[in-house]
């Protein structure tokens, strides 16, 4: 173990100091066990041990980790506390949106190389995190028996952004099957929904999609560039609108307020692709997004219990953790990730 010295008044140390300080040189500097300072100090071990706890509470000894540059651990381990997460990971935000998306889909590939099997199927979203995860995943980097659509996978969005073009390259990639959703994301009504839920497959699909074992989901905001608007679904204005009905922020195209409730039921039921409640039974799903204009949508989504994991950036990190900023919302409006 490396050890830096620091200088304390030697006055003001005690004769119990001047113990502690022993046994705390014996166990860092010497790399002695607690057993083994015990026994050349005829000590008892707890008695070690409530020493060395002693040197801590009096600041005889400090105890340093490592902080790399570009490391974020201590946001990480800040967002899971504050959105009890199974976890969190954080990349660096980039000036170029594309490379900090790039980025964080790199890290959610790795992400899902540690918790996907040979045996596991994978669910998939669609929009710019999805593709950019797609984009960034090395071939073989693990293995998955299937990956499967959240939603449809049909509509005008920019090419590979829907899901059925997200599953294929996916697939492509790991040497799965790769199963497809022959329906928009959003019905034209709920009548439509229910007649594109009967055409062949797509209710075997959406089955196979429930039942995934891990799923990656990309988180939006109520932004004038968001997916759903540049897919048709939307005009901007009328998508801007939403906020004047609560809304904060979808997943799988699903709209939820700022406590993360659902709202907007009516276009919920137009959608093509796993329910909410269906979302929440998943053993493990994956929000990614980037962005702190997104930082209202994904607080929304954790606050819901939508993703017990998630991917982002620092700058949407640390917007998340931010009381004021969530208050208010963010002023700048950035791209759908």
């Amino acid at each position: 173990m490396a050890v830096t010295r620091y200088i304390v008044d030697h006055s003001r140390l005690t004769d119990q100091d001047h113990l502690i300080l022993k046994v705390l040189r014996l166990y860092y500097e010497h790399d002695l066990t607690q057993a083994e300072v015990a026994r050349r100090m005829g000590f008892s071990r707890p008695k070690v041990s409530k020493l060395i706890s002693e040197g801590r509470a009096r600041r005889l000894v400090k105890i340093e980790i490592a902080e790399p540059a570009g490391d974020f651990a201590a946001l990480e381990i800040a967002l899971e506390d504050r959105y009890g997460l199974a976890e969190a990971v954080v990349v660096a935000s980039s000036d170029d949106r594309r490379s900090t998306e790039l980025a964080a889909g790199g890290a959610g590939g790795a992400l899902l190389a540690r918790l996907c099997t040979p045996e596991s199927i994978l669910g998939v979203s669609w929009g710019i995190s999805l593709r950019a995860l797609a984009d960034a995943l090395p071939t073989l980097a693990f293995r998955c028996a299937a990956v499967v659509p959240l939603v449809g996978g049909m509509g005008k969005a920019e090419k590979g952004l829907h899901s059925n073009q997200v599953c294929a390259t996916l697939a492509a990639k790991l040497g799965a099957e790769s199963l497809q959703l022959s329906a928009p994301a959003i019905a034209r009504s709920a009548r439509s929904r229910d007649e594109l839920m009967e055409m062949p497959g797509t209710a075997e699909t959406l089955e196979a999609a429930a039942g995934c074992d891990v799923a990656v989901a990309g988180i939006g905001g109520i932004l004038p560039t968001s997916t759903m608007v540049s897919a048709g679904y939307f005009t901007p204005q009328e998508f801007l609108g939403l906020r004047d009905r609560g809304a904060v922020g979808d997943i799988c195209c699903h709209f939820l307020d700022t406590d993360g409730r659902p709202c907007l039921k009516d276009l919920s039921a137009r959608i093509v692709g796993l329910t909410l409640e269906q979302l929440k039974e998943i053993p493990r799903t994956v929000g990614i997004a980037t962005g702190a204009d997104k930082v209202q949508g994904v607080a929304a989504v954790l606050k819901g219990g939508y993703a017990d994991t998630l991917v982002c950036d620092r700058e949407l990190a640390e917007a998340l953790l931010d009381t004021e900023l969530l208050d208010t919302g963010p002023q700048q409006e950035g791209p759908k990730g």
